[in-house]
């Protein structure tokens, strides 16, 4: 076989521990998961397939997953997790019985009534004489000082179509919050790569969740203490009030888990 990466193992030190056994892909995956102390949890905010994905792949219950394609992707994508190597995992799925791949459907019906050729053509007049009405409208106001033009004016602001945008900064909260928001803290996350990001508050509530696109920053307010679970932690940085917060102490198998105080 071709030389892995540093780090990763063949299978054979998996498959020690079932040499007596019946040997199968989901077999496999889950004994070589058990022996990194992962947890399925673990897998799935990593590599981003659902606990229920994960559980069917290790139980061998193919019934249960789309298809041939997805079960070959999805074993590709954990075997690279786990680094141990895929191509003898998918040499064992010929002997398993998979489901075709699903087919696509055109979707059905929902009895929404779309117009006929005949009648978008009769309409599209009546359209363009509504927008130039409009047009005009908002130029007479413009021009004749209508309500709303003389505050404009006042502003300093030029008749031209563009509104001027304010800078876009980001400061911490002053120690003199008012009472509402006094306990308040704010978490400040900057993505070099995808990354998913889950916070929840003081009282256990998911106050963000979502997968954030390489390049952008999100800025996330709550009562602390929160927990953080963070995928791909290598590619996020976070600053927590004027602190910048370390996530490699507190990353496992690219997820990092910790809690701010």
């Amino acid at each position: 076989m071709n030389d892995l990466p540093e780090g990763q193992q063949t299978l054979d030190t998996v498959l020690e521990t079932v040499a007596e056994q019946e040997l199968s892909p989901g077999r496999c995956l889950r004994l070589a998961r058990e022996s990194r102390g992962l947890s399925i949890a673990d897998v799935t905010q990593a590599i981003k397939f659902g606990s229920r994905q994960i559980d069917a792949l290790e139980r061998d219950d193919f019934d249960k997953l789309p298809g041939n394609t997805f079960v070959r992707g999805l074993i590709r994508s954990y075997a690279k997790l786990l680094r141990i190597e895929a191509e003898p995992l998918l040499a064992m799925l010929v002997q398993q019985k998979l489901a075709a791949d699903s087919e696509i459907h055109a979707p059905q019906d929902t009895g929404a009534e779309l117009p006929l050729p005949g009648e978008l053509k009769s309409r599209l007049p009546l359209l363009a004489l509504l927008l130039a009405l409009a047009a005009v409208a908002v130029a007479a106001a413009s021009y004749f000082g209508w309500p709303g033009s003389a505050d404009k004016q006042k502003s300093g602001q030029a008749n031209t179509g563009q509104v001027p945008l304010p800078a876009v900064r980001i400061e911490q909260p002053a120690e003199t919050a008012t009472p509402s928001s006094a306990d308040n803290r704010q978490l400040f996350f900057a993505f070099e790569d995808k990354a998913w990001v889950e916070v929840k508050d003081a009282t256990q509530k998911v106050i963000f969740a979502q997968n954030n696109l390489a390049g952008s920053r999100q800025v996330v307010s709550g009562k602390p203490p929160f927990d953080l679970v963070i995928g791909n932690a290598a590619h996020v940085q976070l600053q927590y009030g004027e602190k910048s917060i370390d996530l490699e102490p507190y990353t496992k198998v690219e997820v990092a888990r910790l809690t701010l105080e």
